[in-house]
């Protein structure tokens, strides 16, 4: 074949169109990943009789006869009914939390310097202390494995420290197995694993904590080598890829994996509600009685933001219909102020924010919504009943899906036992909230370097955006305009972030 640009491959590229394509056209196209199309899928749907699937990135991203690591199931016994009559299709991310308790020590001790060539040293020492402070590598496991290392820790919670993660062969010594359910776990053997590993854990926080130490004394350091990163050998790949892009027309995204990605997940689960509730007989304010109530409340500063046409988002009651008696006997209604997180659904920061995320879900933004003080009382009261929970373990959709047909002037009945096991479930959520913060405050660092560079060094903005971008770019391993691109988006994400935290103000 003549090489002669895009042209000589030409006639043999033919770009799907993702969206367009017959369900079992797609399963040809990505025949080594598994989504809501594939053949296993739908058999599994068939199997379970039903038309409702919540099937994750973690699951479309693998082969079909893929098994957990914990377990050692295969797809087809993982698959499972949820109570809401959704078939689960769901793999997890599982990390060490260590590293994230590590990271956090080295960016204690070591503050971002004037020094560029500091920086960058400092991120280059923390990444390769990493491998030696982690326990195992991050690993996908189903999502009974994952819940079941949650039961344990939170069974344990008074005993077991915070950071501590559970291995995968740790996992797979305090579970009992069947097909197509969860799993039971002993938590005398959970107790066992831990106790074992107790020790070794301490030792390497302490191997963290003194490696950031000689970090911040100047100790371990190595030259950054100026300029661009040396190349190896030329790969085929290499070619290939930039034949293909001479090829293809004008403009074209290079998005096949996404679009793919955004075929084979599916999220039925949202919202659904096993049953609904029986209202109970309950008495409602008179006209008198709610006027009292708002009265009460009428200073109060989310009372006055709600409106009078305000309604839970949670449970769907108006302001009227959260009034109900106390235990002594008193109207009662509050609204609460809570914050809830909007995943990211923007191709490049979903992109480049893999390189930092701690888990598969990215969060894009937050927003504040007010809701009604039972709702706000249900993940109170799992806290109170369950140590090592936390306000951010159940989200509106969750308290959507617990609260069902709730009864106006009464208090919610929820069956706490199934929240316990959502707000386990949500573990990667509270990684990805703590990845989004992580994010937020490094969009913000880059737009106060870039303030300090322009006032105190006395650089232009396109001259101190390419100094940060030479930053990344050494501190990464990766192309000087590979550096700027990637500060060239930061630093609209620290302006889009503090747009969205000026509107909430």
């Amino acid at each position: 074949m003549a090489i002669g640009g895009g042209k000589a491959i030409e006639a043999v590229i033919q770009i799907p169109d993702i969206d367009a394509l017959a369900d079992d056209e797609l399963d040809e196209v990505a025949h080594m990943r598994d989504g809501r199309w594939s053949t296993q899928t739908k058999a599994l749907q068939e199997r379970f009789g039903t038309i409702k699937v919540d099937l994750n990135s973690g699951w479309a991203s693998t082969w079909r006869l893929w098994s957990c690591p914990c377990c050692r199931r295969e797809k087809s016994q993982i698959a499972r009914m949820s109570p809401g009559g959704v078939l689960l299709c769901r793999l997890e991310f599982h990390h060490d939390h260590i590293g994230d308790l590590a990271k956090r020590i080295f960016r204690e001790r070591n503050p971002r310097s004037e020094e560029r060539d500091t920086n960058i040293q400092v991120s280059r020492a923390k990444d390769a202390v990493m491998p030696l402070v982690e326990r195992f590598e991050p690993t996908l496991i189903c999502i009974d494995c994952n819940l079941a290392e949650g039961r344990a820790k939170l069974e344990l919670a008074s005993e077991i420290d915070a950071n501590f993660t559970f291995t995968p062969s740790e996992i797979a010594s305090f579970i009992t197995v069947a097909d197509n359910r969860t799993h039971e776990i002993d938590v005398d053997r959970a107790r066992a694993a831990w106790l074992s590993a107790r020790t070794e854990f301490a030792d390497r926080i302490d191997f963290a904590t003194r490696m950031a130490q000689r970090i911040a004394g100047g100790r371990h350091r190595r030259e950054v080598a100026p300029g661009q990163r040396l190349l190896g050998p030329i790969q085929d790949r290499d070619i290939i890829y930039r034949l293909f892009t001479a090829a293809v027309p004008p403009g074209y995204q290079h998005r096949l994996g996404m679009r793919i990605e955004a075929r084979s997940v599916s999220n039925d689960s949202a919202g659904q509600s096993p049953k609904p509730k029986r209202k109970a007989i309950v008495r409602p304010p008179t006209d008198s009685e709610f006027a009292a109530v708002e009265a009460a409340q009428g200073e109060t500063k989310t009372w006055v933001q709600a409106g009078p046409d305000w309604l839970c988002p949670c449970c769907n009651r108006s302001k009227r219909e959260i009034c109900r008696k106390s235990n002594r006997g008193r109207w009662t209604a509050r609204i609460h102020r809570v914050v809830d997180y909007v995943p990211e659904d923007v191709e490049e920061s979903l992109a480049r924010r893999c390189f930092d995320a701690t888990s598969q879900i990215i969060i894009g933004s937050r927003q504040t919504a007010l809701i009604c003080q039972d709702c706000r009382n249900v993940s109170a009261e799992l806290q109170r009943r369950r140590a090592g929970l936390s306000e951010q373990s159940l989200m509106l959709d969750d308290l959507r899906e617990l609260v069902g047909g709730a009864t106006p002037h009464a208090q919610h009945e929820i069956d706490f036992e199934r929240a316990t096991t959502i707000a386990i479930a949500n573990a990667a959520l509270i990684e990805a909230i703590t990845d989004f913060y992580e994010h937020r405050a490094r969009a913000f660092e880059a737009i106060a370097d870039l303030k300090y560079l322009m006032e105190a060094m006395n650089c232009s903005a396109s001259k101190a955006r390419d100094i940060i971008g030479y930053e990344i770019a050494k501190a990464k391993g990766w192309e000087l305009h590979e550096g700027d691109d990637h500060a060239e988006w930061l630093l609209a994400e620290g302006q889009r972030l503090r747009a969205i935290d000026e509107a909430r103000d």
